[in-house]
């Protein structure tokens, strides 16, 4: 048989699994999960003192029961939220494993159940030897990659949180943007762990470093023609990543093309769009995002083809120095086309001090937020006032408008709106 036709035999066996996970959405679950925060934060006192401050809630009033636990991880009792993003721990075989945003715990469990199928296949007699022998090392690792638990409500503040406060921060977790420089010898191994990386609906540039080294590990087994580990894994049900709004055409993309081929075509839309080549040149190089969050974040951009100003979007993403805060950006520029798509068109991308910000019809001034549960802290307060003293200094603008994909408190509303602004929250599901 050749190799050709191994690795083809493989993704078939992995197709089984996408085929089990098709019915096990847990969307309608996210959707009320957002009414479950704005109503826990409902039962909160109101704070003394004219802000709120981070505070813990309880988990199980916010996520389905269905994914508190697996068989290899907990989700903490308690989550933080720093006033943007909810700040989960999760209790894991392999140690505490912090997950900022519910978004990317989403992404984190079930990254853990698919280590935990992986792990299983390394106990199968055929299989010892090859992938369990890798796997220990897994193991014995793992106290270099899980990232400390909370330890208090004043030390819990995600990236985002820290681009709000305006505070510097150095980047103590870079994105390994490449995941493939390990086997860059072996032709055809990273396409073959691309493959397998989408058949289990997991991304392949994940900054789970232990769900990269199960990656590689079932890839080798894989490669060399064991075929166990992906006929299998098929039994593994599980639940699906929540939807970003990336089409299917653009998850085929990354899968298919390398990372330096996806830096090609990024290149190219930027020089379509009109960015400066410096300006596309810092953004490629920005190793802070990983290959996937850029090419989603350009092609949402992309789409808006009769939007002026993409280029100082690019520019603010640039600014981007943490791995929450690419995310974020990401997330915000799926924000912004959804509503040029489905809202209304963008006109164009503005500059607002720190901030960038959409403007539609009528001059109406856009900003999107990607936020879990925004609290009325004292950052807050200062980037509301920052951004509405920006928008009244502007000639002709007749609204100004905040669109949220969580909620807020009903402090910050009230705050929000008496300095003028509209407010949508829950634009969308979990993402």
């Amino acid at each position: 048989m050749t190799q050709s036709s191994i690795n083809k035999l493989a993704i078939v066996g992995l197709a089984v699994l996408a085929t089990s996970c098709s019915s096990t959405s847990h969307k309608s679950d996210e959707g009320g999960a957002l009414n479950y925060v704005k109503q826990q934060g409902k039962t909160i006192p109101l704070p003394v003192g004219p802000f709120e401050q981070p505070r813990a809630f309880s988990t199980s009033r916010l996520l389905p029961a269905s994914i508190l636990s697996g068989t290899n991880y907990t989700v903490d009792s308690r989550f933080y939220n720093d006033g943007f993003l909810n700040i989960y721990t999760i209790n894991s075989s392999y140690g505490k494993i912090k997950a900022v945003s519910t978004a990317t715990l989403y992404k984190r469990i079930h990254e853990m159940n698919v280590i935990n199928e992986i792990t299983k296949m390394s106990k199968v007699k055929e299989f010892v030897g090859g992938v369990g022998e890798k796997g220990k090392d897994v193991v014995k690792g793992a106290v270099n990659v899980v990232l400390h638990p909370i330890d208090s409500i004043t030390g819990t503040v995600s990236g985002v949180g820290k681009i709000f406060g305006r505070v510097a921060e150095n980047v103590g977790e870079q994105a390994r943007s490449d995941q493939e420089s390990r086997f860059k010898s072996i032709v055809g191994y990273s396409k073959t762990k691309r493959d397998y990386a989408n058949q289990l609906k997991v991304d392949v540039y994940s900054r789970n470093t232990i769900l990269q080294d199960q990656l590689d590990s079932i890839t080798s087994s894989g490669y060399a023609g064991n075929m166990l580990t992906a006929l299998a894994i098929s039994s593994f049900t599980g639940p699906i990543l929540t939807a970003t709004g990336t089409s299917n055409l653009l998850n085929k993309v990354v899968k298919d093309m390398a990372p330096q081929d996806l830096r090609i075509m990024n290149r190219g839309k930027l020089e379509k769009m009109g960015v400066l080549e410096s300006t596309a040149d810092a953004f490629i190089k920005n190793s802070s995002y990983t290959p996937r969050e850029q090419t989603v974040l350009i092609n949402a951009l992309f789409e808006m083809r009769n939007t002026r100003g993409r280029d100082e979007f690019i520019k603010f993403a640039t600014r981007a120095d943490h791995y929450d805060v690419t995310y974020f950006r990401q997330l915000q520029a799926e924000m912004y086309a959804d509503h040029n798509r489905n809202v209304a068109p963008i006109k164009q991308f503005i500059n607002l001090g720190q901030f960038t910000a959409a403007v539609t019809g009528n001059n109406v001034i856009n900003v999107c937020f990607p936020m879990d549960y925004l609290l009325w802290t004292d950052d807050m307060a200062k980037v509301a006032t920052s951004l509405t003293n920006h928008i009244n200094g502007l000639r002709g603008v007749t609204k100004k408008r905040m669109y949220i994909t969580g909620t807020l408190s009903q402090l910050a509303h009230d705050k929000l709106t008496t300095l003028g602004w509209e407010i949508t929250d829950k634009t969308s599901a979990l993402r």
